[in-house]
């Protein structure tokens, strides 16, 4: 008989090999990081795998409620902080697993630098921190201790931005001692800890969980997932290394380096290993600190029931209203076979057999009490069980017939249903060819029904009990006697003096379960929580006993080697033939799940990047279409169909709602443009606008790209439209902002210019002013005799020549305001120009006030090619540029002030360089030089407008680049112009 468990075992092995993997998610915490390595590893190496899972990792997400999502059966199972007992508290909806981290891995951390050494220096300071309710009490905790109020203490919502604690922003930061201290120690930075750690605030961190409706319905597969993790956290702490690179390679989303998980390993490591604590244990009095603390806050109302809330797979879990059911009714009672052993008998008033073993189990699960209804027959057990005057029947299988009085539990056990033929008789290997034999049955045993169901026309005659099915065999009276293995094979050692053996097996099996009265639907909820909570080992150890204690007997009979060989070869046989067709149905329904799965998911990937597809084009107001130039057949998304303010409805004539919708000025341009890009077999790219039935104009802008057959005949084109009328006008905007700030430039240069006006005016003045009072005191003085014919010729000489004087100034004086005049009118078209020409022309302009202020200015100009030049608006760049140099030069007290003008011809390019010495800009604002409104003359009225005025000119009306660098003596500014 050992060697009969052995094969048993060994095929049952096999079979369980043989099914497929369960898919379940474990929603993670936060980001990926050392935190979770456990799990990594678990999947990473199989552990999951071997107890018969494939499992996701849902990473974190903002916006993710995990604990509701594993209450909801989204997620299978969980990770979770402390608040997990407050979320429990609400209702039964989780139960906790394992607690990875023995203790809190919240830290204080403040800088030596803020001199905050103990708990008593956090007075009047501000500290970062979540609005997690059970932090904030253990930090009130802890400062009470030093006799400091919340109110003493500033709280700032938590940025998770460590720059805000080494900025000074906040003077004591939250922080996690995995993290936060290994970015302080990397930058060098002196810090101080302060833990959360006493025994009273010893508390649970990062606790696996599931659904208590997942742990009751599936405790064997809770368990199994549970050792899995646990297996794989102390793969992942004995072999840190290995595990971080796995991180590194397969889940590093926060892109940390090897050194920053290490540390955070070895620092989670001194978490989960607590002193003498097992890895992932869990006690009841910790979870009721945590319950405690929360009352203490107000948090909770409902009371904890600790016990349910831990998960044990040798224990049943029972609602509030079962309970009280229980509580109530005191015991459940029971009625069973009498006399059928090994199943169930009463000897003495005690009941016995495999029967009172499974009670015997479910009620160490469950402490459900269970009372016997004395009964002499089975007829009796199952009328007293009609009348309600019994609960159950412990062993008992499914008949239609019976659902009139009961319902049925979850199966616990199944067993082969056999033939017992004379020993001379040949194995029967299909039972189909023996249908026309006839086989004796026990009357009223429930599998009957479910034999004529799968044998509809086999022969059966009706016995009272096993004794007189065998006898009859053995007479002669039936060809064979079919009943249960286990039945048949007590009652062959029983009536050792028959030559009988069990010689056949039916294709299906017995399947048993607990009976329950249909009248009482808690009674059922409870009964078929027992029935999910007996295990195969549970069943395994019942039907040990009843093997060892009827087998093992001094007395040995010449049949049982026969009988028990043949039941091992019988087993082996069929074992073997279920695990290969199953494995092979399980293969097909594997695949087949395989199958269906990757059509779901492409199905809903398929549809979820076109709702992304679609809310994308929405966001960015481009549609897409596709023309069939062949079947001149048009399809447009749905944006398309919004763009042009078109019903979807209407999916024929596309094309000529498409027409309607284009402004009649531009339908021939966009007719002619897409034309030529098909002749061309170019890009179709053009902007024009529509005409909405309402009146509104849009703009629209298309591109589209045309597939061609071999013989180069366009075939479909893909493109796309986009509402760019918001574009335009803000194009519309910037172009007048854009002459309001080149005006408003111009303004502020007017001042500096009127004082250079005023300076080159002031020469010619003072000349005329001159000659005038030269003239004056010539007539006045008498110095000419005007009686003399030659001193009046000399007279009118001298007054001719000073007054030629006096025009030539008036002359210079008149071209200054044209210079100036010319210069602040616009020009509205590009003059084809020389550079040289344009720069001395500017220059000629603030000659005067560089020659004032001592400045030297060095030409070298080599750039002979004319270009087409906004000639005034290049002025103004030059002009600036120049200005700003003598500023510059001014403001330094520059000894021996230069400004180089240089301007050469490199490739395709023509060069000016403006370079001054005087000592450059300041490294810090070099990069901000030609942003709007950026000025270092604050002080001095500057509007930090010049710089940026001018690189606008230079980039949009002459298509080139300015930039500015430092050189050894001051700074060099480059203008960049296409040789056109």
């Amino acid at each position: 008989m050992r060697y009969l468990l052995i094969l048993f075992l060994l095929f049952s092995s096999l079979y369980a090999q043989a099914k497929p993997l369960k898919k379940v998610s474990l929603q993670l915490l936060w980001l990926d990081q050392f935190q979770f390595a456990g799990y990594y590893m678990a999947k990473e190496k199989g552990f999951y795998r071997d107890a018969g899972f494939k499992v996701e990792l849902k990473s974190f997400t903002n916006g993710t409620t995990i604990e509701d999502d594993v209450a909801k059966g989204i997620s299978t199972y969980g990770i979770g902080r402390a608040s997990l007992v407050k979320f429990d508290s609400s209702g039964e909806k989780i139960t906790l697993l394992a607690a990875i981290f023995q203790s809190l891995p919240n830290v204080l951390i403040t800088l030596k630098s803020s001199n905050i050494n103990s708990l008593e220096d956090f007075k009047d300071k501000t500290l970062m921190q979540t609005n997690d309710i059970l932090q904030g009490a253990l930090v009130n905790i802890m400062l009470k201790s030093s006799n400091i109020l919340p109110s003493d203490i500033e709280l700032v919502e938590h940025t998770f931005n460590l720059n805000d604690l080494i900025g000074g922003k906040v003077d004591i930061y939250s922080a996690y001692i995995s993290n936060e201290p290994y970015e302080l120690r990397k930058r060098g930075i002196p810090y101080k800890s302060f833990y959360a750690y006493d025994e009273e605030l010893d508390l649970y961190s990062d606790m696996l969980y599931t659904s208590q409706k997942n742990a009751r319905q599936n405790p064997q597969e809770v368990e199994a997932f549970k050792l899995a993790s646990l297996k794989g956290w102390k793969y992942a702490f004995s072999h840190i290394d290995e595990s971080v690179d796995v991180i590194l390679k397969k889940y590093n989303t926060q892109n940390k380096s090897k050194e920053a998980l290490v540390f955070e390993a070895n620092a989670l490591k001194t978490l989960a290993y607590d002193g003498d604590e097992k890895l992932g244990s869990i006690k009841g009095e910790k979870l009721q600190r945590i319950y405690d603390i929360y009352k203490i806050l107000a948090s909770v109302d409902e009371p904890l029931n600790v016990q349910n809330l831990i998960f044990d797979i040798d224990k049943v879990y029972f609602t509030k209203e079962e309970q009280k059911y229980l509580r109530e009714r005191g015991s459940i009672s029971f009625c069973t076979q009498p006399d059928t052993l090994p199943y169930s008998a009463i000897k003495e008033d005690e009941f016995i057999g495999i029967g009172a073993g499974i009670l015997d189990a479910a009620s160490q699960k469950s402490g459900v009490v269970f009372q016997l209804v004395h009964t002499k027959t089975w007829d009796e057990s199952i009328l007293k069980a009609v009348k309600r005057e019994c609960d159950i029947l412990p062993l008992a299988s499914y008949s239609p017939s019976r659902t009139k009085y009961f319902n049925f539990t979850k199966v616990y056990y199944k067993e082969p249903l056999v033939i017992v033929t004379k020993l001379e008789e040949p194995y029967i290997l299909d039972i189909e060819s023996s249908l026309d034999k006839t086989f004796s049955v026990i009357k009223g045993n429930s599998y009957v029904e479910t034999l004529l169901e799968h044998h509809p026309n086999i022969k059966i005659q009706y016995v009272k009990n096993e004794q007189e099915g065998l006898s009859g065999v053995e007479r002669g009276l039936y060809d064979g006697h079919i009943d249960i293995l286990m039945s048949a094979a007590y009652a062959l050692q029983k009536e050792s003096r028959l030559r009988l053996k069990i010689n056949g097996q039916f294709d299906f099996t017995v399947d048993v379960s607990f009976a329950i009265r249909n009248d009482d639907k808690v009674l059922f909820g409870i009964m078929n929580k027992l029935a999910e909570s007996l295990t195969a080992e549970d069943i395994q150890k019942v039907l040990n006993q009843w093997i060892r204690v009827n087998y093992a007997k001094p007395k040995v009979y010449w049949y049982i080697k026969e009988v028990s060989g043949f039941i091992a070869f019988l087993i082996m046989f069929f074992l073997l033939r279920e695990y290969y067709t199953r494995k092979k149905a399980q293969e097909h329904e594997a695949l087949e799940e395989e199958l269906l799965a990757l059509n779901t998911q492409l199905s809903t990937e398929a549809y979820k990047a076109t709702q992304d597809l679609e809310k994308a084009q929405e966001v960015a107001q481009i549609g897409s279409w596709i023309y069939d130039i062949l079947q001149e057949q048009l399809k447009w998304s749905k944006q398309t169909y919004k763009i042009f303010d078109i019903d979807p409805k209407h999916k024929e004539q596309l094309f000529e709602l498409f027409q309607s919708r284009i402004h009649p000025d531009d339908r021939e341009l966009t007719n002619t443009a897409y034309t030529e890009s098909l002749e061309n077999k170019t890009d179709y790219f053009f902007r024009h606008r529509l005409l909405l039935p309402d009146g509104t104009i849009k703009y629209v802008q298309e591109k589209c790209e045309t597939s061609y057959d071999e013989n180069g005949r366009p075939t479909i084109s893909y493109g796309t439209v986009q509402d760019i009328t918001d574009k335009v006008a803000k194009e519309k905007e910037m172009k007048h902002k854009d002459a309001l700030m080149l005006h408003q430039s111009r303004l502020a240069q007017m001042g500096e210019m009127m004082s250079m006006i005023a300076h080159q005016w002031k020469q010619p003045l003072s000349a005329i002013s001159s000659t005038q009072i030269t003239i004056k005191m010539a007539v006045e003085l008498e110095k000419f005799d005007l009686s003399n014919e030659k001193e009046r010729e000399e007279f009118l000489f001298f007054l001719d020549e000073r007054l030629d004087k006096i025009s030539l100034y008036t002359q210079n004086l008149s071209q200054v305001i044209t210079d100036f005049s010319n210069f602040y009118k616009p020009n509205k078209e590009a003059e084809f120009l020389s550079v040289d020409f344009v720069i001395l022309k500017a220059y000629n302009l603030i000659k005067d006030s560089m020659v004032s202020n001592g400045i030297d200015i060095h030409f070298e100009l080599s750039a002979e090619y004319f270009i087409d030049i906004y000639e005034n608006e290049f002025m103004q760049v030059i002009l600036n540029l120049l200005n700003n140099a003598k500023d510059q030069l001014v403001e330094s007290c520059v000894e021996n002030p230069r400004i180089a003008i240089t301007t050469y011809a490199q490739a395709d390019e023509i060069i000016v360089e403006i370079e001054d010495n005087g000592g450059g800009i300041k490294e810090d604002v070099i990069k901000n030089i030609f942003d709007p409104y950026f000025s270092t003359k604050l002080e001095k009225n500057g509007t930090g407008l010049g710089l940026y005025m001018s690189r606008m000119i230079v980039s949009e009306y002459h298509k080139g680049s300015i930039s500015a660098e430092n050189t050894l003596f001051g700074a060099l500014f480059r203008i960049k112009i296409k040789n056109n």
